[in-house]
């Protein structure tokens, strides 16, 4: 697996772009990646694209989302879709047309086509990329009246709290989350970026890829400094397009024990990619009545940590570590007592995979070796 920075300059090698322009612009990107989280091991997302006379605009776009995956977390969403497609789905695709083709430039997707006006304002999926079970897309937001951005205030970084109702779902998927971050990498100009990041559960552990996304949204909102909800934009806007990119999910070796709250732990399956990691593992344990959700008493918030707060630790090269013990886990009661327990969740950032040196599950550590 490269490096996303790595498949962003081969993208931009295959493009009719003259020398000067595709270093210029290489550039930028790496000055984003390094002004957004400095000393940390974070890589830009490579970014489709387009013709010469729109290269700006796609830059922009690139350098907030590295600039969101730099600064991460916050700002948590929750995404839901039932196993199977809804059959008003299928009847949309139908008479409606099939999704967006989405063409892949080396390790990313870019959607073809996958974009929606309402009231003057254009949203457009400009890339996706992503593993097994986890992804991120960017999107652009395009205001036809510029004075519509006037005096909205902005965060340190050029983010803006984001506190609107888009929703993306994929075929397919069972519940997951994980964080959207809005930003204007360019006061200057009409375009805000919005950046999605996921992590799902699919069955049979089938992936994400191949399947068909469908974005919807109906109101722009933004939560000002003063405290107030500010309204950018309303109307109609969806699309959908697939979920084509290269799976960058590397399976590390399992079959490992340990224990965890004096049960005996055994870890079924680890991996990890550009995106995030998932381990599922098997405790011999199980959860009971928990009591309504929201209500739980603190007996059983501890009977629920018994179970799914085993420790897990990514460490990368640099030295730092992230903490992926309350990842978005699912617990399976099996006949013999045990309970098999799936967790999933995405950094704080974009990596290569040569940045992952170890994976530590409870107190075993399993190195990340890339061939």
């Amino acid at each position: 697996m490269t490096s996303p920075l790595d498949s962003y300059t081969a993208s931009m090698d295959d493009m009719r772009f003259s020398d000067e322009a595709k270093a210029r612009m290489v550039e930028t990107l790496k000055e984003a990646e390094k002004n957004a989280r400095p000393g940390t091991a974070a890589e830009v997302l490579p970014m489709p694209a387009r013709p010469a006379r729109r290269t700006h605009r796609w830059t922009r776009v690139a350098a907030g989302l590295a600039l969101a995956l730099a600064l991460g977390g916050g700002g948590t969403v929750a995404v839901a879709a039932g196993v199977l497609p809804n059959p008003a789905d299928v009847l949309s695709d139908v008479f409606g047309g099939a999704p967006a083709q989405t063409e892949l430039l080396n390790e990313v997707g870019r959607p073809v086509g996958a974009s929606a006006t309402s009231n003057g304002v254009t949203v457009t999926a400009e890339a996706v990329v992503g593993d097994r079970s986890n992804y991120a897309v960017a999107y652009s937001i395009e205001f036809e009246d510029p004075s519509v951005l006037e005096g909205v205030e902005l965060h340190e970084g050029g983010t803006l709290t984001y506190v609107g109702d888009a929703f993306l779902r994929v075929d397919g998927a069972m519940s997951g989350g994980g964080f959207a971050r809005l930003y204007d990498a360019d006061p200057t100009d009409n375009t805000l970026q919005f950046v999605e990041v996921m992590g799902v559960q699919t069955w049979n552990d089938a992936g994400v890829v191949g399947r068909t996304a469908r974005f919807s949204m109906s109101k722009l909102e933004i939560f000002t400094d003063e405290g107030e909800i500010e309204t950018l934009a309303a109307g109609d806007w969806s699309f959908k397009f697939e979920m084509n990119y290269v799976d960058t999910t590397v399976d590390l070796p399992a079959g490992q024990t340990t224990t965890w709250q004096g049960s005996d732990v055994t870890i079924d399956a680890v991996s990890v990619s550009s995106l995030g990691v998932t381990v599922d593992y098997t405790i011999d344990r199980q959860i009971g009545d928990l009591g309504p959700s929201g209500q739980m008493s603190d007996e059983a918030l501890a009977e629920q940590a018994a179970v799914l707060g085993l420790p897990v630790i990514v460490t990368f090269a640099d030295g730092t570590t992230f903490d992926a013990t309350d990842a978005n886990g699912s617990s399976t009661k099996q006949d013999d007592g045990t309970s098999a327990v799936s967790k999933a969740t995405t950094y704080d950032r974009i990596v290569a995979a040569g940045d992952i040196v170890s994976v530590t599950v409870g107190d075993v550590e399993i190195p990340v070796s890339v061939a």
